[in-house]
């Protein structure tokens, strides 16, 4: 299986979840996935899932009901499992309102989170700020890295 490398980096494409392989039936919203392997076939790089609001956000992280609670973990809990399936250091969550970005730093479940980027922000020359679509193409150059590379968003 030949993919074409370039420093280290494999050329990837962001589309829906199927466009990488589907492992036991577990299918992500979307993936990064290497445009060199037959679609389906691949490793997702960077699995993602798409929430609405009102079900998933970062503000439920601390509510004071359990229930909520619980359905905020649940959602980091499945993105998770879908980067352990396909050993993808990189996933991320994407509501109508923000865009959570991880690592997964073990195999014990234990993420590391970017503060979410809102929709809403949009930076200057004067004072940049990170997007959501500039976070998602940065998330692509992560997923395009090959072996463990940095981390910083």
């Amino acid at each position: 299986m030949a993919i074409n490398q370039m420093n280290g980096l494999t050329p990837v494409s962001f589309d829906v979840g199927e466009c990488a392989e589907v492992i036991d039936a577990f299918k992500p919203d979307t993936a990064y996935f290497a445009v060199a392997l037959p679609v389906g076939t691949g490793p997702n790089r960077a699995p993602g899932d798409v929430k609405p609001s009102w079900k998933w956000s970062t503000a439920h992280a601390n509510h004071r009901l359990l229930g909520i609670r619980n359905e905020y973990r649940q959602a980091l809990s499945q993105v998770n499992w879908y980067m352990r399936q396909h050993n993808s250091r990189h996933g991320f969550l994407l509501t109508n309102r923000e865009l959570v970005v991880f690592r997964r730093v073990d195999d014990g479940g234990n993420l590391e989170l970017v503060p979410p980027i809102p929709f809403t922000f949009g930076g200057t020359a004067e004072q940049p700020q990170m997007t959501v679509l500039l976070a998602l193409w940065y998330l692509g150059m992560l997923a395009a890295q090959d072996g463990h590379g940095g981390w910083h968003m």
